[in-house]
């Protein structure tokens, strides 16, 4: 029986965005993966939401709804507390024994994977699979002993940050946001000042 290679995009998705869906279209086009698990985190320990975590999960839905091979885990909001990715894999690896799992992850965030919680852990449970992002260069570990599979995407110029910053003034977030996700945006008052 051969295992499922299942890809997980951990993140606080504040908003889900085009970026984020670029990079699950790149790696389930790049034959990495099975299928890609999307998890929201509940308490990131690194960055403050402004959205709530359920919130943060409706967008995510609502932003890979009718893509196939993708999936939304729950799995961080429900355990509570701070979110960390150890966890995260621990408790995926326990409800899905029969598959590989890799960590998507950018080469900006891959470069400070030695100093994530757990790291030493983390490092030896999982590989990674690292997106390059506009401007970054690929994360230098070597000789740390990370299992990296690097993989190119085209460059998509957005974040969270900045679509928050647009709803505050009331701009457009055409051709950066899945419309659905602006609807329910607008729908919810999110990041309005």
């Amino acid at each position: 029986m051969s295992r499922t290679r299942i890809g997980v995009l951990g993140g606080t998705f504040d908003p889900f965005h085009n970026g984020h869906a670029e990079i699950i279209r790149a790696v389930g086009d790049s034959g990495l993966v099975d299928t890609i698990l999307v998890v929201p985190a509940n308490d990131p320990w690194q960055k403050r939401c402004v959205a709530s975590p359920d919130q943060r999960l409706e967008m995510v839905r609502r932003g890979v709804a009718g893509h196939s091979s993708v999936d939304v885990s729950d799995i961080d909001i429900v355990r509570g507390g701070p979110t960390y990715t150890v966890d995260t894999l621990a408790d995926l690896a326990v409800l899905h024994p029969n598959a590989d799992i890799s960590f998507i992850v950018g080469s900006d965030a891959a470069a400070g994977l030695p100093s994530w919680h757990r790291s030493d852990e983390l490092r030896a449970s999982t590989s990674f699979i690292v997106v390059t992002r506009p401007g970054s260069p690929p994360p230098q570990l070597d000789g740390e002993g990370y299992d990296l599979n690097l993989l190119e995407i085209p460059p998509v110029d957005v974040s969270s940050s900045a679509i928050r910053e647009l709803v505050s003034k009331g701009l457009a977030l055409t051709g950066l946001v899945p419309s659905a996700v602006t609807e329910y945006i607008m729908a919810q008052g999110l990041y309005r000042e």
